[in-house]
């Protein structure tokens, strides 16, 4: 509930004190009504009869009895009329409750049914309004989601069928004739092979990671003696392609708290991503500091860039600012989403900035190792 929002308990409580309070006035105004024309009328007809009449005939048991019938009919209508008024009352303040809920329950069963379209209008400031909200929110979600899994499904089938389509041609040119078995075809074939292993590997672990399913063995890294094993694994291909890779750590950075095998893979991922899109004679850095209970590692390479427009998507799956040329590399597309997923397991995050011709950076945030830790 928001600040300044009425509970729902307090609006029907409010709305039974206006039904009573309805009820009495409606209640005493018919009984007064009806009173006061009935003693008027008798004392009309005991004015004709006169006084010697009156005092003759018993004026008053003949006065409380018709003041006895008038109060029971003015309580029997006014009882009628109350509970009418009442009904009503009840009935609008119903069907302001139930509406909403009826609502719900059509979207919800269109939820269930796989329609995640269909939204709530929005209700009053209470309860019922934040549970429409909610589940306009949900709906969303799951219209979302469900968005993202066909596409997955799409983009899956397409990323197979390319290297088994390749394979199936090659193997029928090998058995038709067309296509001599010569070692650099078959290294053609080893290579798409070797292209969809890759390709399932990278599925599974994004599973596993999505999932909750990996296990983190984590420990104490110091950070330097993490980044210069990195880099001497990447070494070999930075060289043959004449691009510099430098590490800068400030003195006093503290150790890190990571599982060091899945960490290797995040950082292979991005100094691959950074050498794929730097040209030779260009130079990738990776540079470490402390601050604030964390270790901040960053990685910015002198290459082309990535668009604005494709900034924001390039950690979902599939997803290729460059696809033709991703494909020609040999990306599988969820290289990076698999670095997410693994930074923010091991409670870090990640974040990329770029200006399209200045390169490109990407930031993890990892947990610090401190002395009370």
């Amino acid at each position: 509930m928001k600040p300044g929002q009425i509970q729902i308990k307090w609006k029907l409580l409010a709305s039974f004190l206006a039904v009573v309070i309805v009820c009495i006035i409606v209640a005493l105004i018919v009984i007064r009504q009806l009173t006061i024309s009935s003693y008027d009328q008798h004392l009309s007809e005991m004015a004709a009869m006169g006084m010697s009449g009156m005092m003759g005939s018993g004026v008053s048991p003949s006065l409380q009895q018709a003041l006895q019938d008038t109060l029971n009919t003015s309580l029997l209508w006014g009882g009628l009329i109350a509970a009418g008024a009442a009904a009503l009352i009840s009935l609008f303040i119903s069907r302001r409750i139930t509406v909403p809920i009826h609502e719900m329950a059509a979207v919800t069963n269109k939820m269930a049914s796989g329609d995640y379209s269909e939204r709530v209008k929005a209700g009053p400031g209470d309860e019922i309004g934040s549970l429409a909200k909610s589940l306009n929110s949900m709906a969303a979600s799951l219209e979302e989601s469900e968005r993202q899994r066909r596409e997955l499904m799409a983009n899956i089938a397409h990323e197979l069928r390319t290297p088994l389509t390749s394979i199936s041609g090659y193997m029928e040119g090998f058995s038709d004739g067309v296509i001599a078995p010569s070692p650099e075809n078959y290294q053609i074939v080893r290579a798409e092979a070797a292209r969809l292993s890759r390709l399932v590997d990278d599925l599974q672990r994004l599973s596993r990671a999505e999932t909750g399913q990996e296990k983190l063995n984590l420990m104490d890294v110091g950070a330097e003696s993490f980044l210069s094993r990195v880099s001497k694994k990447m070494e070999p291909q930075y060289i043959d392609k004449n691009v510099v890779l430098m590490v800068n750590v400030d003195p006093g950075t503290p150790p890190v708290r990571i599982d060091e095998d899945k960490m290797n893979q995040v950082f292979v991922n991005l100094l691959g991503n950074a050498l794929r899109y730097t040209d030779p004679g260009g130079r990738v850095t990776m540079a470490a500091r402390g601050g604030n209970g964390r270790v901040q590692i960053k990685i910015t390479d002198s290459g082309s860039g990535i668009a604005a427009e494709d900034l924001p998507h390039i950690f979902e799956r599939f997803y290729r600012a460059d696809k033709s040329r991703s494909r020609e590399k040999g990306g599988s597309g969820i290289g990076l989403t698999i670095a997410k997923r693994y930074v923010e397991l091991q409670g870090g995050t990640i974040e990329a900035r770029s200006r399209p011709g200045e390169g490109a950076s990407f930031s993890l945030f990892l947990p610090a190792v401190t002395a009370k830790s």
